[in-house]
């Protein structure tokens, strides 16, 4: 009797807090597909003396000549997804056009930590390698020392990036590639989204191990348009704005965390109508108690919180999705966030 009385409980639980996410805010899902907003090629090359901004392709892995060549792509994520949604799911296309392998290779992608150049310059024609080889930078380029050539330098020639793969594919054939859903592109593209002035695009880099493992990757310039990266982006866009200026003082609110996901903190902003007991606690999605970080009483105005993805023995959690509830007065209001290892 008491097993299926916890079984219910269980139940009620999961039921009541489904509602009441639905119910806290309207909400809409959307895709949206986006093209780079630019794009280019790293050219091993100590002088800085090659780049390929405007050509048809961009390169990752070693090329016949023993020499590295990386991939840039960088999406304008702003322009296209509304300020303050949640990033749901993000896959990356490209469609690999060349190869000189018959095995397959890894390609990755990992995040760019600096800002760089698309110029005019193309490698169409140049030589006999075409592309591969590249060209003389124009201004504003990208090149392996210059973030723009020629005023700014990586600090580490080949580009600044993470240490940390946020994806990785492997490639075989010619066709189309997709990298992602991962948790590591959500958290990128949700800062990037937040926080713009972060948003330097990820680099591909492929085998740079042997000579000759080179791919060949069509850009956003390329004459094929259906080839051309596309960054397809799930997100959930709230519909009703919590914003101070059009919320009455007489509203209860319980906003959005941010970032999410998450790692390593997340803060939590609430609003009371008046002063009263209140708490806040961290369920997971069987209706476990992690965490309370808020009980006890509280004043009326705005509230911040910040948690710190511990439990309440201030053990560190698993990744997975985790339901926040606060409740205030007659006020109950439930949401959900994403931690990420």
């Amino acid at each position: 009797m008491k097993l299926l009385q916890t079984f219910w409980t269980q139940t009620l639980f999961l039921f009541l807090t489904f509602i009441l996410i639905l119910n806290s805010t309207a909400i809409a899902q959307n895709e949206k597909t986006l093209f780079p907003a630019k794009d280019n090629t790293l050219y091993e090359s100590a002088s800085g003396d090659l780049s390929n901004g405007a050509g048809m392709h961009f390169f990752a892995g070693n090329s016949g000549a023993n020499l590295i060549r990386r991939g840039l792509v960088s999406f304008a994520i702003g322009d296209s997804i509304p300020a303050g949604s949640n990033i749901d799911s993000v896959k990356l296309t490209l469609h690999m056009s060349k190869t000189n392998e018959l095995g397959g290779t890894t390609v990755s992608l990992r995040r760019v930590e600096a800002d760089w150049g698309e110029g005019s310059s193309i490698a169409i024609g140049v030589g006999g390698g075409g592309e591969g080889v590249g060209i003389t930078p124009s201004t504003g380029d990208v090149t392996w020392i210059h973030t723009f050539f020629n005023t700014t330098n990586w600090v580490s020639p080949g580009g600044d990036f993470s240490a940390t793969e946020s994806s990785n594919q492997t490639v075989i054939n010619i066709g189309d590639y997709t990298w992602g859903s991962t948790a590591e592109m959500v958290a990128d593209v949700q800062d990037w989204l937040d926080n713009p002035a972060n948003n330097f695009g990820w680099i591909v880099i492929g085998d740079e191990s042997s000579s000759g493992t080179a791919k060949r990757f069509d850009s956003r310039e390329n004459s094929t348009e259906g080839n051309r990266p596309q960054l397809t982006v799930n997100y959930t866009e709230a519909t009703t704005s919590v914003s101070n200026e059009i919320l009455s003082p007489s509203d209860f609110v319980l906003h959005q965390n941010y970032p999410n996901p998450f790692n390593p903190s997340t803060t939590i902003n609430f609003r009371l109508a008046k002063s009263g007991l209140v708490t806040l606690k961290i369920f997971d999605l069987s209706g476990r108690g992690i965490k309370s970080l808020v009980e006890g009483p509280r004043d009326a105005g705005v509230h911040t919180v910040t948690w710190d993805g511990t439990n309440q023995s201030g053990q560190r959690i698993a990744s997975g999705i985790y339901v926040y509830r606060l409740q205030a007065d007659e006020f109950s209001q439930a949401a959900k966030m994403m931690f990420i290892q």
